[in-house]
């Protein structure tokens, strides 16, 4: 069995922290197999940061680093730098899709998926309706302009083997759209993308303006139709 890099990044988490990334690296003890729990704020300026050192000084297993600047994107890109095992899989840290997507994707993965799309419109998702019906017409605008079948392209809740996004890394934007980038390399190079149902169970308020996310992602479609750069 391959060992597994656990990514999840963070921007003013201080409650939440400790906690779940405890219930996670519980979760990842008990597969079995060699793994890391990778933890990146970005932008972060309550306790997080403090927090994080804390937790890597006590758990071998857990990696933590802080960014200045905000931008999920940046925080993936240096943990794809950084991962030290083949399969690279991506959690929010509300745990809104639980610990158990990790041993899901695991098992595809093994089996040759080169991503794995936890999606919470094949599932359940107890979600605001505005979020909801946001998601929904993005997945339909991606379905339009890219040609892409699947359901979902949050950051949470998504698996990839670690060669496949640092060969796309030039796709990796600072924001919230590199989901979308690494998932269409892939369907483009033919590689196996597979799409699961997922739980997710959100009650917080979005940390993104939904207008100004909205803008941003369907501008960012356009892009990422443009060839990528693998040079």
């Amino acid at each position: 069995m391959q060992g597994f890099s656990v990514f999840i990044p963070v921007l003013d988490e201080e409650r939440l922290l400790a906690p779940n990334a405890l219930a996670v690296l519980e979760h990842c003890r008990g597969l079995g197999r060699e793994f890391e729990l990778i933890i990146g704020s970005n932008g972060s300026t309550d306790r997080t940061a403090e927090i994080g050192r804390s937790l890597a000084d006590e758990h071998p297993e857990l990696r933590f680093f802080h960014l200045e600047a905000k931008g999920a994107g940046r925080a993936f890109a240096r943990a794809v730098r950084v991962a030290a095992q083949p399969f690279l899989i991506t959690l929010d840290m509300d745990l809104s899709v639980g610990p158990d997507f990790i041993t899901t994707a695991l098992e595809h993965l093994e089996r040759g998926a080169a991503v794995v799309v936890g999606s919470k419109q094949a599932g359940r998702q107890e979600r605001g309706l505005l979020r909801v019906l946001a998601s929904g017409a993005f997945i339909a605008a991606a379905r339009l302009v890219l040609s892409l079948s699947f359901r979902d392209y949050s950051l949470g809740a998504k698996a990839f083997t670690t060669e496949l996004a640092r060969r796309y890394l030039s796709d990796i934007d600072p924001y919230t759209g590199y989901t979308l980038a690494l998932i269409y390399r892939a369907q483009q190079e033919g590689a196996r993308v597979v799409e699961v149902p997922v739980v997710c169970r959100d009650s917080r308020q979005s940390r993104f303006s939904l207008g100004g996310e909205g803008f941003y992602r369907l501008r960012h479609l356009w892009r990422v139709k443009k060839p990528p750069d693998i040079s």
